[in-house]
């Protein structure tokens, strides 16, 4: 009995001091993980930057060179906004880098460079515009400007390598440390294996002992929370514990003395074929072995678990293995994350590569068709030509930009319907407006059947024409040239179900499910000709859903069109004549503005520090009749308001001196100042932006660019009697 108390002692002290080894190897291994994991973050957050400060001046000198060509002060625009964001895109950068070196140094070579560039831009923009233009491009001749860009590419691209480099050595540090914890997690496991069979051993000696230790066993197999398989030096099955059990589907009783390869059947899981059996590699390797690489258990009752696993041997005294310990536990979750997280990493990656794709598509005409305009030998009908491509490019950006901050809104909870009685008929008609390019440019035949009696709807009128519109023209870019569209709606019930149906290039079974999810892309991005970003059918779907509503897609297969339904709830049944279009539906239709020519001229106050901005805005006034005067700062705007008393003034908000808000809210306390229309226009056009607004006095909130056609709307409706 003393013998074996003091074996027992002896196994209690060992197994209490490789736990705690275990323990504090585990510890350091989080700790690593922790540490590497905001390491990386901060490396990939300084590549960010880099990348981004190198863009901005890439902007610049893009605006350089434009003016330099066409002589144009509105190609500047890139410039100056990258001279506005490019100091602090550098600071980030060294706040960044100082965090990741300590050192101020390394940033004082970006900056001399960048400043030598931006000096290099200013010198041949100022030659320019004091009229000497050979001598500006003779600056841009000596290749100086190309000279500083190359030593700041390099610059930048040596620390992205190294940033890259250092994340690659971060990552090899967290693959040692969840090493680390797996040997951890082997070394407990096996401990308590071992001094299970030592116990067995103790008992074998005292008929007392050998009741402790069978119950001692028993608990100490239930508290371990890895499934335990053990075996003799045949590979037939000892023991298994309750979690063994719970995974293989094997009680103990059926699974003692079988091979372990018929309770433990594993398969890899990417190519489905067999692993080598742990008793067969762990007498090879002579040690603990983990057995593979996403590995994928086969259950009795045919069912898949993924698993972690390992094995170690069993060894006598004089070290003969007479048996295999296996270890192992269920993996799913850790798989099903890593999974995730690959898959959100790569649409993360299509998707900044979709976004760059489809904002430089537009550039390319854009900037072609103002060479055009700008040549010396181009014709009227050209120059007409060139601001039409460069209308409908810029048109289409601020609807890519709309499409983000709609999904940015939707995600946050932050979007909201305004709702109003609507005619199904006119919701559908500002729809087919907006998708009318798209359609005639594919010279497809729309057809438009709607109920013969009128179909009230309560929603946001533009909301849902901008659905409708989105699957208008999905179903244009998705057919092939003079295709047939049709949109069908049909009352039922209470709801009315609203078909778009197309014969175009349809849907794969497989890809139906996916179509509303956010960044999806049914064709590979670089292969397909079609453009968008993958979020339309997403914001779709979610607007429909903010009204209550369905949205449903439907195709036979690939080459057999599609069908999406739209399932809106109807408003209350009313017998008074069918309401009047919204005005959020009828400022969708730019001929509906067009129609309506001023009444007068009007006296017109516009204010914006954005000198470009404010002076063409003006001349496009003035070629509408109006009387125009324009102000630089807030403080000048409110002396020409005092003086001037015009029937409509344009302000920005972010004006130097005096903000738009301050010169509104001041205006507003006036005798006068009752009779002005105010309207704000900003680059700021979120929900509490437009309520700001209109709580410090503006009548009307337009964000930029501007739409022409919807101002002059607006102007003719605030005209004084």
């Amino acid at each position: 009995m003393k013998r074996s108390r003091s074996i027992v002692w002896v196994a209690v002290v060992l197994s209490s001091v490789v736990l705690l080894l275990a323990g504090l190897a585990a510890r350091r291994s989080v700790e690593t993980l922790a540490v590497t994991s905001e390491q990386v973050i901060q490396s990939k957050e300084l590549e960010l930057s880099l990348e981004r400060a190198l863009s901005t001046l890439r902007g610049a000198e893009t605006g350089q060179r434009g003016f330099l060509l066409t002589g144009s002060e509105q190609y500047l625009e890139p410039y100056l906004e990258a001279l506005r964001e490019l100091d602090g895109r550098l600071t980030t950068v060294e706040v960044r880098l100082k965090a990741r070196t300590e050192s101020d140094e390394t940033m004082r070579e970006l900056r001399d460079l960048v400043a030598r560039k931006l000096e290099e831009l200013a010198r041949t923009i100022t030659l320019y515009r004091a009229g000497s233009h050979e001598q500006a491009l003779a600056v841009v001749r000596t290749d100086e400007g190309r000279v500083y860009m190359d030593a700041i590419r390099n610059w930048i691209g040596t620390h992205a390598e190294a940033e890259r480099r250092n994340v690659e050595a971060l990552l090899n540090r967290q693959k040692e440390a969840r090493a680390a914890t797996i040997r951890s997690s082997i070394a407990v496991s096996t401990l308590a294996i071992v001094l299970m069979l030592l116990l067995v051993y103790v008992v074998k000696r005292d008929s007392a002992k050998v009741r402790f230790s069978e119950e001692r066993l028993a608990t100490t197999l239930r508290s371990i929370g890895d499934a335990v398989i053990a075996t003799d030096a045949q590979g037939l099955v000892t023991l298994i514990n309750p979690v063994g059990e719970e995974l293989t589907g094997w009680r103990f009783g059926q699974a003692l003395g079988k091979p372990l390869d018929e309770i433990f059947h594993i398969v890899k899981e990417d190519t489905r074929t067999a692993v080598e059996s742990p008793v067969a590699k762990v007498l090879r390797a002579g040690g603990i072995v983990g057995l593979a690489n996403h590995t994928v258990l086969i259950r009795r009752t045919g069912g898949e678990t993924a698993i972690e696993d390992s094995a170690a041997p069993i060894n006598d005294r004089a070290g003969t293995t007479i048996g295999v310990v296996l270890v192992f536990r269920d993996a799913t979750s850790e798989r099903a994350a890593q999974n995730a997280l690959r898959l959100a990493d790569r649409r993360k990656d299509e998707f900044l590569a979709t976004l760059a794709h489809e904002l430089r598509n537009p550039l390319a005409p854009i900037r072609q068709a103002a060479g055009l305009a700008a040549h010396a030998g181009a014709t009227p009908e050209q120059i007409k030509w060139s601001h039409a491509v460069i209308e409908r490019q810029t048109v289409h950006m601020a609807r890519l930009l709309d499409d983000l901050l709609d999904v940015s809104r939707i995600t946050r909870g932050k979007l909201e319907v305004r709702r109003s009685r609507s005619t199904l008929e006119a919701v559908v008609e500002a729809a087919v407006e907006t998708a009318r390019p798209a359609i005639d440019a594919g010279k497809h035949t729309l057809t438009v059947d709607l109920p013969t009696e009128p179909i009230e709807l309560d929603v946001d009128a533009l909301r849902i024409a901008q659905v409708l519109g989105n699957l208008f023209t999905n179903a244009a870019k998705y057919t092939a040239s003079q295709g047939q569209i049709r949109l069908v709606a049909r009352r039922d019930g209470d709801k009315v179900l609203i078909r778009v149906i197309d014969n175009g290039i349809g849907l794969a079974a497989d890809d139906l499910p996916k179509i509303f999810e956010m960044f999806a892309q049914v064709k590979p991005t670089l292969d397909r000709k079609e453009s968008g970003l993958g979020i339309g059918l997403a914001l779709s779907k979610a607007l429909v859903q903010l009204h209550g509503g369905t949205l449903e897609g439907h195709s036979a297969g690939p080459g057999k069109g599609s069908e999406f339904i739209v399932s809106l709830p109807l408003a209350g049944v009313s017998n008074a004549s069918t309401a009047t279009e919204p005005a959020a539906i009828a400022a969708l239709s730019p001929e509906a503005s067009e129609a309506s020519p001023p009444a007068r001229q009007l006296s017109i106050l516009l204010a914006d520090d954005n000198r470009d901005a404010c002076d063409s805005l003006k001349i496009l006034l003035e070629m509408e009749g109006h009387d125009v005067r324009v102000a630089y700062d807030g403080e000048s705007a409110l002396e020409l308001l005092e003086s001037f008393r015009p029937d409509v003034a344009l302000l920005d908000i972010g004006m130097p001196k005096l903000n738009g808000y301050d010169v509104a809210a001041a205006v507003r306390k006036k005798p006068w100042g009752a009779y002005v229309r105010l309207v704000a226009i900003t680059g700021w056009g979120q929900a509490d932006d437009r309520q700001r607004a209109m709580n410090a006095g503006f009548d009307a909130h337009f964000v930029k660019p501007v739409d022409i056609t919807a101002l002059q709307a607006v102007c003719n409706s605030m005209r004084k009697d």
